[in-house]
């Protein structure tokens, strides 16, 4: 009989392979009787997840987070899925999150942040959605944005000059880090274009600035 979840690592975190028939609440039963018996193996990891063999609905796969968190001492920081560049971000986010323990303090939230909501972290905190006008996030560590920027966003707000700002797309108008402000228009040939794409914004010691997230600039991130 297949098994309702077979749970394989990667680097950064883990990947869940659940079984299409099984109705969900026997898989989640099954599912959480391997993290009880996993629990020692996984120790206190902070890691991404990628669902994969079945279409789950938020609550479903809101079940299966919580699990973690229920049944052992994982954090889950995010939740990979099948686009390239978002998942170069996700990649960076859990690198960024847990290089050596350094930052305990971390947080995600899932869903769009609209006009007059303001978030603000003592630690990193991932944004699986976009950041609208009028909406802010203020962390005095990292911020990773898993869509586009519209409103402010504001990272090492208490100095880290080891924290960021990546995000999939940047129409904010300026990204801070460390107080240093990274405008994100380019004035070309008298007007002002928008510098488009996936982006992360650091502090280099004596700026905030502006690179594009590829492969090779992943490699050799200066973290």
């Amino acid at each position: 009989m297949r098994e309702a979840v077979v749970i394989k690592s990667f680097p950064n975190g883990l990947k869940l392979i659940l079984n299409p028939d099984m109705p969900f609440e026997n898989l989640y039963v099954e599912f959480a009787q391997k993290l009880i018996e996993s629990e020692r193996f996984l120790g206190d990891a902070k890691l991404v997840l990628t669902f994969e063999g079945r279409k789950l609905s938020d609550l479903e796969e809101r079940a299966l987070i919580e699990a973690f968190g229920e049944y052992t001492n994982v954090t889950v920081l995010c939740i990979m899925d099948r686009d390239e560049k978002k998942n170069q971000v996700f990649i960076q986010a859990a690198n960024a999150f847990s290089p050596s323990g350094k930052t305990e303090n971390t947080s995600v939230y899932k869903g769009t942040l609209h006009a007059g909501q303001n978030l603000e972290t003592e630690g990193s905190i991932a944004v699986l959605g976009d950041v609208n006008p009028g909406a802010s996030i203020t962390a005095a560590g990292s911020v990773v944005v898993l869509g586009t920027v519209y409103g402010d966003v504001s990272a090492g707000s208490k100095g880290d000059e080891g924290s960021f700002v990546a995000a999939l797309d940047i129409k904010a108008e300026a990204i801070t880090v460390c107080q240093s402000a990274c405008r994100m228009f380019t004035k070309n040939a008298g007007f002002l274009r928008k510098i488009a794409g996936a982006k992360i914004i650091y502090f280099n010691g004596e700026e905030a600035v502006c690179e594009d997230i590829t492969k090779e600039f992943l490699a050799d991130i200066p973290f």
